[in-house]
């Protein structure tokens, strides 16, 4: 019994279709907590209770998460885990929205640090989004459990050609590659199993999610040629880079006058409804920030134009990057929850930088 729980193997393996959960818990978590935000502007912030009872939001999320949580231990389909990535995106949106009530004495939900930390929560679950997004390099056990896994779908009769190559392709490779007697011979029965004429193999429906692809597929290839996407690129870093680096050219022709300077921070932030009680330190913080990244963002438009494309791509993702990744977050802090449309224009952006480079230019050999 000793050596049986000694030799016992505990290294995690990742799940396959691990990245598509995530990114269906990722859209469903930012779709969750913008919805809310402008169900509750656009209706006035109504309240669902009495005198003495009033029902948060944050009770649907905690509902929503507790679902989530069921659904994969309850069932063994893969429809589950879906679900489950559905509800937990829903749940953490709805219970992260109320973040402002739950670090503040006064439970206020407007609390001006609450936008800045569901920004920064959102992030990091992108970064997980992303190392689990890399095909992962498996050893024999991992690759066995990638099969068993598929496996599911000729129990549901929904096994698809590509998903009966990629367990044939796995299998090979384990008889390629391990030793272990054990593993060889599971490996070895299930290759005749799914060689067998006793396998159901479905003709390769496309789904909606096939269609949407071909769709998208059709539309680049009509639409999306190399000077189309350029002008694209141009007009947005100029339009992303412009008016901050103005504005910070502007505050520097004060610099002889301190009292000035002071009157511009504060005319800053009277122009933003959300920022009252924001202390002048973030304004002044997120004008120089914003400043330096306006000036690398027009910079990179022109070297653009000026067809230094490679020098042009590479200053503008790090620019859009330090913008998402800091000056945002100081942003949130400052226009709050506004500052969403302006995040997701940059992210576009930056994605069709990084398009442009992976479509139009040469690869160094």
């Amino acid at each position: 019994m000793m050596r049986r729980i000694v030799s016992r193997i505990w290294e995690p393996v990742q799940r396959i279709r691990a990245e598509v959960y995530l990114q269906v818990m990722l859209l469903s978590f930012a779709a969750s907590v913008s919805l809310t935000r402008l169900f509750l502007e656009l209706t006035g912030y109504p309240q669902l209770g009495s005198q003495t009872l009033h029902i948060a939001h944050v009770l649907y999320g905690g509902v929503f998460l507790f679902a989530a949580s069921l659904l994969p231990l309850m069932y063994a389909n893969k429809w589950a885990l879906t679900w489950s990535a559905l509800f937990s995106g829903v749940g953490i949106g709805l219970f992260i929205d109320e973040v402002g009530k739950f670090i503040t004495q006064t439970n206020d939900y407007f609390y001006p640090a609450a936008a800045p930390i569901i920004y920064v929560f959102f992030l990091l679950t992108v970064l997980l989004y992303l190392k689990f997004s890399r095909e992962p390099k498996l050893d024999a056990r991992g690759e066995l459990y990638a099969v068993l896994d598929t496996l599911g779908e000729v129990l549901d009769h929904n096994l698809e050609p590509e998903e009966h190559k990629s367990m044939h392709r796995r299998l090979q490779g384990i008889l390629d590659k391990t030793s272990n007697p054990g593993f060889r011979s599971l490996a070895v029965e299930l290759m005749d199993f799914i060689e067998s004429d006793t396998l159901q193999v479905g003709p390769e429906e496309p789904n909606f999610f096939d269609d949407l692809i071909l769709f998208c597929n059709g539309i680049e290839e009509k639409y999306l040629n190399q000077q189309r996407v350029k002008v694209f690129l141009v007009a947005s870093l100029i339009i992303l880079g412009m008016p901050s680096f103005m504005r910070f050219l502007e505050y520097n022709e004060l610099a002889g006058d301190p009292f000035q300077r002071g009157d511009y921070l504060a005319a800053i932030l009277s122009e933003i409804p959300s920022a009252s009680g924001v202390d002048m330190f973030w304004a002044y913080i997120h004008l120089m920030l914003d400043g330096a990244v306006g000036l690398a963002l027009a910079f990179s438009a022109v070297l653009i134009l000026v067809k230094r494309d490679s020098w042009g791509l590479e200053l503008g993702s790090v620019a859009l990057l330090v913008s998402l990744l800091v000056l945002n977050v100081v942003l949130f802090y400052i226009e709050q929850f506004s500052t969403i449309i302006t995040a997701v224009y940059q992210y576009v952006t930056l994605q069709g930088l990084y398009y442009y480079q992976r479509k139009h230019l040469p690869r160094k050999k």
